[in-house]
């Protein structure tokens, strides 16, 4: 990218987050139970990808806490198909910005239409069956470096309540069940999708 397209990039980044940072809560400690289905796959040749294997229909839940528009939270989602359970743990960081859409507006001024959008980075763990705490490495499918870009709608019933839906897309780098760092045979990378419906708890101003 020449410096001419990287100044007119960030240009464009401060355009949408300072309107939306003005929009944003300060604060949002949020929780919200979701469902829906994960789908993935694998660009190393002749390497089992845990996302692959473990695509499939399920639920999960997700909280954390954001200070304007910085996020970090974590996930546990199930994976819920007969003879290959999975749990995929997740945590995340990075940037969430939300865009009011339309006029409605809530007794307090909050817009009742939000689209979120924002790339987070962190960790994953995965697991081959129904995970139980603590996850210990002889539970692992996988674990390594994951990535989420997300667009998202949400519609608030009031202050402290929405439901929405979203997309997912992103990608992987694992290191297999063996956990072993420098034995890189069982290492894969890839990309993986969900899509998701959501009912979340928000507290925070």
């Amino acid at each position: 990218m020449t410096g001419r397209g990287a100044i007119g990039a960030a240009a464009l980044l401060v355009a949408v987050a300072l309107p939306a940072a003005a929009e944003a809560r300060m604060i949002d400690l949020h929780l919200g139970a979701n469902a829906g289905g994960m789908y993935g796959w694998g660009t190393t040749a002749n390497t089992q990808d845990m996302y692959r294997n473990a695509a499939g229909p399920g639920i999960g839940v997700e909280g954390g806490l954001k200070l304007l528009v910085f996020d970090a939270s974590v996930s546990v989602f199930q994976i819920l198909k007969d003879g290959n359970s999975a749990t995929l743990i997740t945590g995340l960081i990075g940037v969430d910005v939300d865009l009011p859409a339309g006029n409605t507006k809530l007794p307090n001024g909050e817009s009742v239409h939000i689209i979120h959008t924002g790339a987070m980075f962190g960790v994953v763990l995965g697991t081959n069956d129904i995970a139980m705490a603590p996850v210990t490495n002889d539970q692992l499918a996988g674990k390594g470096f994951t990535s989420r870009y997300r667009l998202a709608y949400e519609y608030f019933l009031n202050p402290f309540m929405g439901v929405g839906v979203e997309g997912q897309f992103g990608y992987h780098y694992l290191v297999g069940a063996s956990g072993t760092v420098n034995n890189s045979a069982d290492h894969s990378s890839g990309y993986h999708i969900m899509a998701l419906g959501s009912f979340i708890f928000h507290l925070g101003r």
